[in-house]
């Protein structure tokens, strides 16, 4: 793993449209901690610097830091600079194109998300949060006059130079279109939710023996993590499955599109409240086309 200094993880101001997760997202909390596990901190980060650092993925643009908050927590951040017109000359800025803060006592919990953040001179950031602060005052990061991202004395800031993912192993690809029917292992994958038009997310399912499921709910809003677990159910393209949130559990009943199985729809319960709710398959060529 290869890693500049710093400890603040923010990424560079450029608009990311996903329906999948990108290289961004799939740098959860487990991921910052191992990286910086033994990396020195940065006392700061210069755009010269920020330049000379590889992208984490082929789909992000610009550098991502990373930086352990006063209070703890873990924040992965796209950053760049940017420059704004001036009575006498332009001036520098910093820009935080997307950050997610998680809770350091709960993995991929977060507690502060945000985006298109301009950071001038003189202020810093409050990534607990989630908020622009004078400089001093509670801040985690600041910008300098000499623009260069400087943590502040509890905080640490580090610099990722390249993805800190491991390198994922090709295995075989899973067809749920090359047979007949409907098999439990159709249900796995990656699925865009929306319920209701109130909460939209992605899944990932796994199915095991005897149509078993586990796996996760990522908020798009939150950008927390929640278990998944379940079992594919008679007819055999009818799931049920259990989403743990933090103090509720919601319930799905959903039936996987027999023709091309691109999708699964049906009833989604929470306290009580039955919302309709769609899950749109995620598949490689889409995730191809976006980098």
């Amino acid at each position: 793993m290869r890693i500049a200094l710093l400890a603040t993880c923010l990424l560079v101001f450029i608009s990311q449209s996903a329906q999948g997760d990108d290289a961004f997202d799939r740098h959860t909390a487990y991921w910052l901690k191992q990286a910086t596990r033994d990396a020195k901190p940065l006392k700061e980060l210069s755009m010269d610097q920020a330049a000379r650092l590889n992208s984490i993925g082929e789909d992000i643009d610009g550098a991502c830091v990373v930086v352990k908050t006063d209070k703890d927590n873990w924040t992965k951040a796209l950053i760049g600079w940017g420059f704004v017109k001036g009575p006498d000359r332009p001036i520098p800025v910093l820009l935080i194109d997307r950050f997610v803060t998680y809770r350091g006592d709960r993995n991929n919990v977060t507690t502060a998300v945000g985006k298109k953040v301009i950071l001038f001179s003189g202020f810093g950031f409050d990534f607990d949060l989630g908020q622009v602060v004078p400089a001093g005052l509670g801040d985690d990061i600041n910008f300098s006059e000499k623009a260069a991202l400087r943590p502040r004395e509890k905080s640490e800031l580090y610099a990722f130079d390249g993805s800190q993912l491991p390198t994922e192993e090709k295995t075989d690809k899973y067809d749920p279109n090359d047979h007949a029917g409907v098999r439990a292992r159709d249900f796995e994958g990656t699925w865009v939710v929306d319920v209701d038009g109130r909460w939209r997310g992605q899944w990932k399912i796994n199915v095991g023996e005897g149509g078993r499921v586990q796996g996760t709910l990522t908020s798009t809003d939150s950008k927390n993590t929640y278990p998944i677990t379940g079992r594919v159910s008679l007819p055999p393209h009818r799931i049920r499955l259990v989403i743990h949130l933090d103090n509720a559990e919601q319930t799905i009943d959903g039936y996987l599109w027999t023709k091309d199985k691109s999708a699964i729809a049906g009833t989604a319960t929470l306290a009580a409240r039955k919302f309709g709710f769609h899950a749109k398959r995620v598949t490689a060529s889409k995730k191809s086309a976006q980098k």
